[in-house]
């Protein structure tokens, strides 16, 4: 049994599809299929239940889920390792940020640092979920939330103020005056259900409880275009919500929320010098953000 059947194995444990698991692996969803029959063959039993809602872990495939963890972190423990003695800034570097930070705050400084370190290839990872650091899935990442577990070197980034906004022209039809918004003259551009606990929602189900949803999206650039759109009011980063002529601030992040950023990395990586680079590299984004 080799390592490469165990990761399509976990993939598979951990999505419940083989779509998904092949999206993860960067494969297609009939080679996963095709390598999880050839390990259930040559181990002579049925690892997952096909079902409806999708693959589902039978007693045995449990079983082998546990042991196979064990090899995955062995494995990974060895690839950080030895990725902790590389001293040349050269190589990739994957980061992972939420998608509106990558946007407007990481990749309109990226050409100052690829001049300076043109051997790094820096793969940016813009989603609002958190990828696992442990599993490789990025080697840095920005977060709006300290981890609190984890072999992970933590440094403060900065802050990423966020205030309320809407589009001029909605707030002029819908008679919102900036201040103390009400809300049953408004629309919310908010969270989807599985993103409700995200920035901004929590804010939204205390002061606007009861109030219309306009539009619900996982995508904080979709958030900004629909508010810009004219479809609702949102709450954006004040950074770049400020700059734009089409918007109103109606409350500002003092009255809403200020996210603290979190630079994060496994400490097995702290060593590597391109990982270091682009640490300082966020460090130094860091003091924009206090400018």
């Amino acid at each position: 049994m080799e390592w490469d059947d165990l990761k399509h194995f976990l993939a598979v444990a951990r999505t419940g599809s083989l779509v998904k698991a092949g999206q993860s692996l960067k494969s297609s969803a009939a080679t996963v299929g095709r390598r999880i029959a050839e390990l259930e063959g040559r181990l002579g039993a049925r690892l997952f239940d096909r079902k409806q809602t999708g693959y589902v872990l039978t007693e045995s495939g449990e079983a082998i889920r546990t042991k196979a963890e064990d090899v995955e972190e062995a494995v990974l423990a060895v690839e950080r390792e030895a990725l902790g003695r590389d001293l040349r800034p050269s190589g990739k570097v994957r980061l992972a940020a939420t998608d509106d930070i990558a946007t407007h705050l990481v990749v309109p400084n990226l050409p100052a640092f690829q001049r300076r370190f043109p051997e790094i290839a820096l793969e940016v990872v813009a989603r609002m979920d958190l990828v696992n650091l442990t599993r490789r899935e990025a080697d840095v990442a920005i977060r709006g939330v300290r981890p609190t577990h984890g072999d992970f070197v933590v440094r403060r980034v900065g802050l990423w103020p966020c205030g309320l906004y809407a589009a001029k022209s909605y707030a002029a039809a819908r008679g919102i005056e900036p201040g103390d918004v009400d809300f049953s003259k408004a629309g919310i551009i908010t969270w989807t259900e599985e993103h409700a606990h995200v920035r901004g929602g929590p804010w939204f189900a205390q002061h606007a409880r009861g109030a219309e949803v306009a539009l619900a999206s996982d995508s904080a650039r979709v958030h900004f275009a629909a508010c810009k759109a004219a479809l609702g009011v949102a709450i954006l980063p004040c950074r770049v919500a400020d700059r734009d002529p089409d918007l109103v601030c109606l409350m500002p992040a003092e009255r809403v929320l200020s996210v603290e950023l979190w630079e994060v990395v496994h400490r097995d990586l702290v060593r590597t010098a391109r990982v270091r680079a682009v640490m300082d590299f966020l460090t130094d984004l860091g003091r924009q953000l206090e400018d």
